[in-house]
C-alpha cells in the first residue's frame, strides 16, 4: 500500500512539473520513490515531534510533503509577512554542503561572502515559500530548526532525487526595517560607543527633526585633532579606515576591510565620491585633520535594498551571484583623518 502511495504522488508530481517521455517518467518514479525511502528513513532516527506540511496543487492533489523537526514553538514565531534576521544551513540529504551564514566553514562559494545573520523578507500568503512557512513554527531563539523540502517542491529538475535539508535559526522578527535600523543605530551609538550626539545627514534635504522611518547618517567624533578647517571637495586625503556591516546579534559589527595607518590617500572629489555610499561622503565632510569618529551609514544611504555582488563559479561550474553586502545593510565605518591638503589656488 506504501508503495502504491510513492507512485501515486509520483506520477502526480510529474503531471504537474512535466517530464519528456515515458521512459525518463519510469526512470524518474523510481528516483522519486527511492527518495521518499531516503526520507524516511532519515525521520526514523529523530526522536522528536516532526511536523508535516502538506502541499496541494490548485485542483487539490497532494503534491508533497515538507518535515519540520528538532524545532522550539513556544515562543515568538512569524506572522503572515515580515523579515526575519536568521542563520541558516542548507545541504541535500546526504550531507553534500550547498550553502551557509556561518563564515566560520571557510568556503568561498556560498551565497553571503562574510556570513550571517542576514534579513529574510517571508511571505507566508506566497503558495511555496518553504523558509516563511518554518519560520510560522520555529520561533525566535537559539535552538531554530530543521527542515527537509522533497526535490518535487524545490523545484530543481536537474536534482530531482535530492531532497533538501535545511538548518533555521531565527534571531529576531522585524515588522519595519526602517524602524529597527533606527534603534539599531540609537543603541550603537549609545550604549556601544557611549555618544550622545552626533552630526546628522540626511539624502537630499534636512529636516527639522528626526522620526523612527527617517534615512540619517549618524558622524560621531571619538577624538578631536588640531584641524580648522572641515574637509572640502578638492582635498587630498590621508586616512586610516575599517568599516563592517552592523546588526542585532548582540550589536555585532563584523569587518569587512581593515586598512593600516597611512594607507589610504585619495583626491576627495566627484569620481571618489561616486565609488562610495553618500552617508560616508556626508560623513567625511563634518571631520578636521586629527579627528577619529564612527560614521554609521543606513542602508538608503548606503547599498539601498540591493545590496553589492560579484559573480563566483560554485563547485559544478554554475555561476552565481554572491553577495559582499548584502541588502538592506547598515554600515559602520571607524576612520581618522591623518592629514588634509587643500587644492593649490592660482596664487600658490
Amino acid at each position: 500500500m506504501n508503495k502504491f502511495l510513492i507512485l501515486l504522488s509520483s506520477l502526480f508530481a510529474l503531471t504537474f512539473f512535466g517530464c519528456n517521455n515515458d521512459e525518463e517518467d519510469l526512470d524518474l518514479i523510481d528516483t522519486l520513490e527511492n527518495e521518499k525511502i531516503a526520507i524516511h528513513e532519515y525521520l526514523s532516527q529523530i526522536t522528536t515531534p516532526i511536523l508535516y506540511l502538506e502541499y496541494y496543487s490548485v485542483k487539490g492533489m497532494l503534491i508533497d510533503t515538507v518535515f519540520i523537526f528538532n524545532y522550539d514553538n513556544s515562543g515568538e514565531v512569524a506572522k503572515d509577512t515580515g523579515w526575519v534576521l536568521m542563520d541558516y544551513e542548507k545541504f541535500y540529504l546526504n550531507g553534500d554542503k550547498l550553502d551557509t551564514t556561518s563564515p566560520e566553514q571557510g568556503d568561498s562559494t556560498f551565497t553571503y561572502a562574510f556570513g550571517g545573520p542576514v534579513l529574510y523578507r517571508y511571505d507566508t500568503i506566497k503558495k511555496y515559500d518553504y523558509v516563511a512557512e518554518a519560520f510560522r513554527h520555529i520561533s525566535v531563539g537559539s535552538m531554530g530548526g530543521e527542515m527537509i523540502v522533497p526535490s518535487i517542491l524545490a523545484g530543481d529538475k536537474n536534482n530531482y532525487g535530492k531532497p533538501l535539508h535545511y538548518k533555521l535559526k531565527a534571531h529576531k522578527l522585524i515588522n519595519d526595517v526602517k524602524v529597527n535600523e533606527y534603534k539599531l543605530i540609537r543603541s550603537y551609538l549609545v550604549d556601544v560607543i557611549g555618544v550622545e550626539s552626533a552630526f546628522v545627514d540626511f539624502p537630499t534635504r534636512e529636516i527639522s527633526s528626526i522620526g523612527e522611518r527617517d534615512t540619517v547618517t549618524y558622524t560621531a567624533i571619538l577624538e578631536k585633532g588640531t584641524g580648522d578647517q572641515d574637509i572640502q571637495v578638492g582635498d587630498s586625503v590621508l586616512l586610516e579606515m575599517d568599516y563592517g556591516l552592523l546588526d542585532d546579534v548582540g550589536l555585532q559589527n563584523r569587518v569587512l576591510r581593515s586598512m593600516g595607518r597611512d594607507s589610504i590617500y585619495f583626491l576627495f572629489n566627484e569620481t571618489w565620491q561616486k565609488n562610495y555610499p553618500t552617508g560616508l561622503v556626508k560623513g567625511l565632510q563634518h571631520l578636521q585633520a586629527g579627528d577619529s569618529a564612527h560614521i554609521i551609514v543606513p542602508y538608503g544611504m548606503a547599498y539601498g535594498a540591493v545590496g553589492t555582488t560579484r559573480e563566483i563559479t560554485f563547485r559544478d561550474r554554475t555561476k552565481l551571484k554572491q553577495y559582499l553586502i548584502p541588502p538592506y545593510s547598515t554600515l559602520w565605518y571607524w576612520v581618522r583623518i591623518r592629514k588634509v591638503v587643500p587644492p593649490k589656488t592660482e596664487e600658490e
